[in-house]
């Protein structure tokens, strides 16, 4: 089985497991996933980037797919919210879908906040996630503080927010 085929197989799997949290009213929280600081992802531009070179900022990192309903729901909140934020950096990260696809994707839905790929879906793993859409809290000297598995409101991610950051801020 090529690698290929197999990371769409995990992907599908990812998606429908995440469908089936959605469907059971399924937002939860978990913590004490390792360091994702090393994975090397790709931005917009296609260059391969980390979140180690992001370090000194809070970090709201949700990762998302295309075909995942509860992820194409949650984003305009998600771009709301960065539009407001001043001290938090806020960014997408397609885990499933081409550069390109993503990118079209992420521009038709008017979303404006940045946006990643991460196609081998190492960046999701190295968090635990287990479904989508997932969100990774990362504090300004790169340690996780929280993965959220679940849609997200404007509300809701504002709370977080001031839970993990609190000495950041969002504008309302």
């Amino acid at each position: 089985m090529t690698t290929i085929r197999r990371h769409v197989i995990r992907v599908t799997l990812i998606g429908m497991l995440g469908l089936f949290a959605a469907a059971c009213g399924g937002s939860s929280t978990s913590s004490g996933f390792g360091s994702a600081a090393a994975v090397q992802f790709s931005a917009a531009d296609g260059s391969s980037t980390s979140l180690e070179q992001m370090k000194g900022t809070p970090l709201v990192v949700n990762m998302w797919a295309t075909w995942c309903k509860p992820c194409v729901k949650e984003m305009p909140a998600f771009d709301e919210v960065a539009t407001g934020s001043t001290d938090v950096r806020i960014m997408g990260v397609n885990v499933a879908d081409s550069a390109d696809d993503a990118a079209k994707f992420a521009t038709e839905l008017g979303v404006t906040y940045e946006q990643f790929t991460d196609p081998t879906g190492e960046l999701s793993d190295s968090f635990g996630v287990s479904g989508l859409p997932a969100t990774a809290f990362i504090d300004a000297s790169g340690k996780v503080v929280e993965v959220h598995s679940g849609a997200l409101t404007a509300d809701e991610l504002r709370g977080l927010i001031s839970k993990y950051f609190p000495q950041e801020g969002t504008t309302p």
